[in-house]
This record gives C-alpha cells, structure tokens and sequence, in this order.
C-alpha cells in the first residue's frame, strides 16, 4: 500500500526538470514523448536541458568505475536542475536511484559534498543540494485525480499486469512511496483509467537485468528472465507495465531472443507506466511509438483497437 505521507510530500509543480534516460532516448522514444505529453497535459511543463548527461549508473553497475566517480556527474547533472530552482522527473528506475542515493550521500557528507564541488566549479558550476527528484510514476500517482478526470480513452476491457523494478522498490530507502514487498500504486492507477490488474507469480522478481548480469552473466539473466516471463504467460495479460527502460528493453526484447533460439511464442507487449497513461489521456499515436516495440505485436494493435486510437 502507498506510504500516504511520502505521496502527501510530492508537490504539484507548474514545472519540473525533465531528465532524460539513456535507455529511453535510444531505444523507446515514447517513453519520454509520452512522459513529457502526459505532463502538460496534466498541468506540469517539463523543462530539459541540452547540457543533461547519463546519470553514471550505467558505469557503475557494470564495474567499469567506482561508485565515487559518478558523483560529480549526478551533481552536475542535479545543479542544471537547481540553477532553474526545479525539482527533478526522471523516467528510470536506475537514474531515480542514482540521482536520489548519491544526492542524499553528498548531502549528508559534507567532506565529500565540498570535494565533489571542487571539481564542478572547474566547469563554473555548483551543487546545493536543494532540489527534490521524483520518478514520473510517483508524479503520476500524486496526480491520479486529474488524469481520472482527464481520460480520453478509457482501457476498459484492457488486462494489465505490473512490474515496477528493483532499482526503484530495492532501492529507495529513503523516498519511494511504496512498500517493496507489496507495491500497488501502479495497480491504482491502472484501475482509475478503467484497466483490469492481473496477478502473476513473479510479479515482484527481477526482470533478469541486473545490470551488471545482463553484462557479465548472460545465461544467467536469461534464465531468471524466462521464469518471469512464464509466469506472465500464465497469467495471460493483455500488457505487462514496467515503470524502467532497462526492465522495458529485458522483458521486452528477450522474448523474441527465446523465440528465436527455443522456438517459444513468447507475445507479450509491453509498455512504460507514461505510454499507458499517454494512451488513455489521449496522447497521439505517434508520440506513443510503439513502432520501437518488439514483442507482442499484434496484441498490442488489438488493445489500441479496443480503447480507440
């Protein structure tokens, strides 16, 4: 159940600093077209920067650096978002996790916060730590009156199943707004657009990424991956909805990986909680770009063709 008092500190903001994730960018631009969408339509204008870089998770989860040399980039980053006196959104459950952990340890080392600004004010910058950063699903939810009132396409009839990621339920000590065993805020909000959850048995394990086992331990990711993805296609939903990109590219792209080498006829399709609330809030079809999907095709044209594109 959603811890009610994180969710009451979220603020409405008329805007917001949108940072972009790597994963999304490249691989499912609707994601971000969905996010930024869906944002205005609900009365939040995101505001990005040419200057944004990659959060660093990527180098640190795979090895290639040491966690402390990700900090300067987070505060960089984080100092684009500060110079606007914006909160931040970010799309990724890595990017939440690595914005938020290393803000709140350079906030509360201040040793390590004046070494880190050492080096930024080299580039003529500066890290206060006086921002918040928010995953857009959080946004989402603090929101969920409004896109109640603000349905366009209703999913009636539409079966979902949830995945919400390690990264954001494993890692967020300090500010997510659900409990890590028993989230349900996505199932909120799939339900308030007129969707029907659908239960799994693996529903709360991890997608198979794992980031530096996708990397460094193939076989192994793919083999935890398959038994999620039987559990899913036990249960039979029409969508299975992620709120990260790297989840979104695993569960997405294996299944036709698995296909190929096993010849199973994994068909599922899924989608980023913004692209599930982009569609029912009328978002375009263009913006959704489901083009970039992979699995589950056809099933995926037969939900559109039920809530009306």
């Amino acid at each position: 159940m959603p811890r009610l008092d994180k969710v009451a500190q979220i603020p409405k903001p008329e805007q917001i600093f949108f940072f972009k994730s790597c994963v999304a960018s490249n691989k499912y631009p609707g994601i971000e077209a969905c996010g930024t969408e869906s944002l205005r339509l609900l009365g939040v204008e995101p505001v990005e920067s040419e200057e944004q870089t990659c959060c660093g998770g990527f180098v640190t989860f795979a090895n290639v650096a040491a966690p402390t040399a990700s900090m300067p980039a987070v505060a960089r980053n984080l100092s684009l978002a500060e110079e606007k006196n914006l909160d931040t959104c970010v799309v990724c459950n890595g990017c939440w996790t690595f914005l938020n952990e290393f803000g709140h340890f350079m906030n509360h080392n201040e040793e390590v916060k004046a070494s880190v600004n050492m080096m930024l004010n080299m580039m003529g910058r500066s890290y206060e730590g006086s921002g918040q950063v928010f995953h857009i699903a959080e946004l989402f939810y603090r929101l969920k009156d409004d896109i109640a009132k603000k349905v366009k396409r209703p999913l009636a009839g539409v079966r979902a199943a949830t995945h919400y990621g390690c990264h954001y339920l494993g890692g967020g000590k300090y500010s997510a707004i659900d409990d890590a065993q028993m989230p349900s805020y996505m199932e909120e909000l799939i339900e308030l657009m007129g969707g029907t959850v659908v239960p799994y048995t693996a529903n709360r394990e991890c997608c198979g990424t794992g980031f530096t086992q996708i990397i460094n331990g193939k076989d192994l990711s793919l083999e935890h991956t398959q038994r999620k993805l039987d559990s899913v296609r036990e249960a039979d939903p029409d969508l299975l909805i992620v709120q990260c990109p790297y989840c979104h590219s695993q569960l997405d792209r294996v299944q036709q990986q698995l296909n190929f080498r096993q010849g199973t006829d994994y068909q599922t399709p899924v989608l980023h909680i913004a692209q599930l609330v982009g569609m029912a809030l009328g978002v375009p079809e263009g913006k959704l770009a489901f083009a970039a999907h992979i699995s589950g095709r056809k099933r995926l044209e037969e939900v559109w063709d039920r809530v009306g594109r």
